[in-house]
C-alpha cells in the first residue's frame, strides 16, 4: 500500500511539471481564456504572444503584451487576455491583444 501511495504521488507530482503558474492550479488538462485587462472598446486587431512549457524543463517564448501588440500591428490596446492550454506534461500560455 505504501509503495502504490509512493507511486501515485511520484506519478501526480511529474505530470503537474507543465502546469502554467497561473489560476488554474495543477489540473492535469486544462483549457481556459482569463480576463487581464479592458482599457477601451474591443479594436479591430489582435495579435497573439505565446509561451510553453515542458515538463517544468523547457520553457520558451516571448508571451508580453509587447509581443502581442507587435504581432497584431496594434498601437492602442483595448483589452488583454490570457488563453492557457494544459496538458500534463505540455503547457502553452497566450497572452491575446485586441486594439487599433
Amino acid at each position: 500500500m505504501k509503495k502504490l501511495f509512493a507511486l501515485t504521488a511520484g506519478v501526480l507530482a511529474f505530470c503537474a511539471c507543465a502546469t502554467p503558474a497561473t489560476h488554474v492550479g495543477t489540473a492535469l488538462f486544462a483549457q481556459t481564456q482569463q480576463p487581464v485587462l479592458v482599457t477601451n472598446a474591443v479594436g479591430n486587431k489582435t495579435g497573439r504572444a505565446c509561451a510553453t512549457n515542458i515538463l517544468g524543463i523547457f520553457i520558451s517564448g516571448d508571451m508580453s503584451i509587447e509581443a502581442a501588440k507587435k504581432n497584431g500591428k496594434i498601437t492602442q490596446v483595448a483589452t488583454v487576455d490570457t488563453d492557457i492550454k494544459s496538458y500534463a506534461v505540455y503547457a502553452e500560455v497566450c497572452t491575446v491583444v485586441t486594439g487599433r
